[in-house]
């Protein structure tokens, strides 16, 4: 009986000290999961710091690429009528409300981003002046109008730009491209490659950033002037 006791004690003994064991593992694979959960939860709020931070810096690149824009077309509008004044070479084409709903598309594609407020992928947002139309990189992307070419530059993000004038105060914006077919003040017709599809570096993948301007170089809503698709 004695030994039997004993037995009995030890086992009770041994259970208890593996039952022991057991818990002190639990705990430390608890510790771990809870180290493990706050260790993702800090790398995740860093990528998010990260990302609100690049997201601030392309506003704001945005921002002073819409502003450098705004005072190359105010300076192109004025040399404009500078030249008309002096009785220079007319604009050939001459865009008016009359072709509203009847210009062809400069590329075909899918619409990425519409005119006015949008979000950007990485959250932040912005209001756009013109549409993006996804596109294969080299894709020709063609004038919707005759025209005379007044800018061949790159603009920051907005990257390589053809602005091509119409007349009675309006221009047509290509931009995000990766080559220019035209140059300064050369005439072209509707329909003639301005140059091919870029944007690769942008959010939206590659794209034409493509912009209709009026008078005073108010942004019009390019979707307005386009054909509709059937």
């Amino acid at each position: 009986a004695l030994n039997a006791r004993v037995r009995r004690q030890r086992n009770d003994l041994l259970g208890i000290r593996r039952a022991l064991g057991s818990t002190r593992e639990d705990r430390a694979r608890e510790l771990k999961r809870y180290a493990d959960l706050a260790t993702a939860r800090a790398r995740r709020l860093a990528q998010l710091q990260r990302s609100g931070q690049a997201t601030e810096q392309r506003l704001s690149a945005l921002e002073q690429d819409e502003a450098r824009l705004n005072d190359l077309l105010a300076a192109l509008e004025r040399a404009s009528r500078n030249a008309a004044s002096a009785g220079g070479t007319p604009i050939p084409g001459g865009l008016t409300t009359e072709d509203i709903g009847k210009l062809d598309w400069p590329v075909n594609g899918r619409v990425v981003y519409n005119f006015g407020r949008t979000t950007l992928p990485s959250g932040g947002v912005v209001r756009w002046n013109g549409i993006g139309i996804g596109a294969a990189v080299g894709t020709p992307v063609k004038a919707v109008e005759n025209g005379r070419v007044e800018l061949v530059q790159r603009i920051g993000t907005y990257g390589l730009t053809v602005v091509v004038q119409h007349g009675n105060g309006y221009r047509s914006l290509y931009m995000q491209l990766q080559n220019a077919n035209v140059a300064v003040g050369q005439d072209i017709t509707r329909g003639q490659i301005v140059g091919t599809v870029g944007g690769t570096n942008s959010e939206q993948g590659p794209h034409l950033h493509f912009e209709i301007r009026g008078e005073n170089s108010i942004a019009l809503d390019p979707s307005d002037w386009l054909r509709r698709r059937r």
